[in-house]
């Protein structure tokens, strides 16, 4: 028998110093740089994962540069456990720096330490630690990706070239168990115009990614005539999950509402931020922010805005409930928005529910239960998007706890060392477990 916790141990050294090495990676899309699909430290990333699968003797497939997989164990059936290895913007006001790993009071802190490079290294290591393993009685997969967090087109192209799983999960949100996850837009509002010389208009800038809520938004109000007379405004907000908006302040929104308040009726492109203002009130007869009985209320966040004197650009995020379509929503935006504003579904994520008795629930509540991390929370439903809603019967599954703040795509990402061990001791569990016949 393994000894797990005598192996993580002696191993852990080796695991942080790996850590260290993705974090330093700015695994942001950067779509065909250098020829690759989605920009050169993403495929970078890919190659140190396929390194270190040949330097421990798994085996391994690198898929077009867009995934690559590690599977070790025998057997007609598979274990499927997708992972990412991009990251969002790492956005302003960090305490540490975001590309370098550090420990401090007990905590890591870097980009990606939870959201995604912490748990794919932790299951890069659980199949060298599984490779021998006579409990293992089907096969496991672990699927590297790399275009997560901006479309999720990387685990598209895997879907497409590749074995699917029969069961699984990904370690990318929080426990008990996810078992629902609202469908997703990213949605593009474009509109053309010219200001003629006579009169006064704003310029906007804020935001860094449609996923994130946005902790930073600047405006200049110009008089045409004279560039140099102008007055500049600036808010500074607070980033978060664009799943849960209600967690940070929007800066985009707020310094919206506060030229609005001051200067509505003397700028000649103010009816655009009217609109967009509008867009984030509630409508009374929930045309547009519905509520579901399984996955909650529609939630909409303006994640980047750019307004020129020329052009106005603007980025939504949108997580959506079984209540309503994405067809029902483009075409919400498209009367909202009138003819003369193009509206584009850039990206859209479908929704996923897997029923509470299903073999996968019942197997990881056992694990949970018997290691006494959780004997009687319900699986959870959420806004946030995961590459389990790909694959029919997987789940989201940790690394995060209830209550206790990570810091995922805003400033000062951590998880502390006690978790990171403890993670790793749950999903060698989770992979025996749902290894049994």
């Amino acid at each position: 028998m393994e000894n797990i916790y005598k192996i993580i141990e002696n191993e852990f050294e080796y695991i942080i110093k790996d850590l260290s090495i993705l974090i330093s990676m700015k695994t942001i899309e950067n779509m065909g740089e250098n020829g690759t699909p989605f920009g050169w430290e993403n495929k970078k990333a890919l190659d140190f994962i396929v390194q270190k699968a040949q330097e421990f003797g798994i085996k391994y497939k690198n898929v077009d540069d867009y995934v690559c997989w590690l599977e070790i164990g025998k057997g007609n059936e598979m274990i499927g456990i997708p992972v990412h290895l991009d990251i969002v913007p790492e956005g302003l006001g960090w305490d540490t720096d975001p590309f370098r790993l550090e420990e401090k009071d007990g905590y890591f802190y870097g980009r990606g330490i939870v959201d995604n490079k912490g748990p794919a290294i932790m299951m890069l290591y659980l199949l060298k630690f599984l490779k021998n393993s006579k409990k293992l009685n089907k096969r496991v997969r672990v699927i590297f990706g790399t275009n997560e967090e901006t479309g999720m087109r990387c685990i598209k192209h895997y879907i497409e070239k590749e074995e699917i799983p029969t069961i699984g999960f990904t370690p990318d949100a929080l426990y008990p168990i996810v078992i629902g996850e609202k469908g997703r837009l990213h949605i593009k509002i474009s509109k053309n115009f010219e200001i003629k010389r006579s009169e006064t208009y704003i310029k906007f800038w804020g935001g860094e990614k449609s996923n994130i809520v946005p902790a930073n938004a600047e405006c200049e109000i110009y008089n045409y005539t004279d560039d140099n007379n102008r007055l500049r405004l600036t808010y500074r907000g607070v980033a978060c999950h664009a799943s849960t908006p209600e967690k940070g302040i929007n800066a985009i929104s707020e310094l919206i509402k506060m030229v609005l308040l001051k200067y509505k009726n003397k700028i000649k492109n103010i009816e655009i931020l009217e609109k967009i203002n509008e867009l984030l009130l509630e409508d009374k007869n929930r045309k547009l922010y519905k509520i579901g009985e399984k996955l909650g209320k529609l939630t909409l966040n303006v994640g980047t805005m750019k307004m020129s004197e020329k052009e106005f650009i603007c980025e939504l995020d949108i997580r959506y409930p079984e209540t309503i379509t994405k067809e029902e929503i483009k075409r919400y935006l498209e009367e909202k928005f009138d003819s003369s504003y193009k509206i584009e579904i850039l990206v859209s994520k479908p929704i996923h529910y897997v029923e509470e008795n299903s073999e996968i629930v019942i197997k990881l509540l056992k694990v949970l239960k018997n290691m006494k991390v959780s004997n009687s929370e319900k699986p959870v439903t959420m806004g946030g998007g995961t590459y389990a809603s790909y694959f029919e019967n997987m789940v989201a599954f940790g690394p995060k706890y209830k209550n206790i703040k990570t810091g995922g795509h805003g400033k000062n990402e951590n998880m502390s060392k006690e978790d990171f061990k403890k993670n790793i001791l749950i999903y060698y569990n989770a992979i025996i477990t749902l290894s049994e016949k």
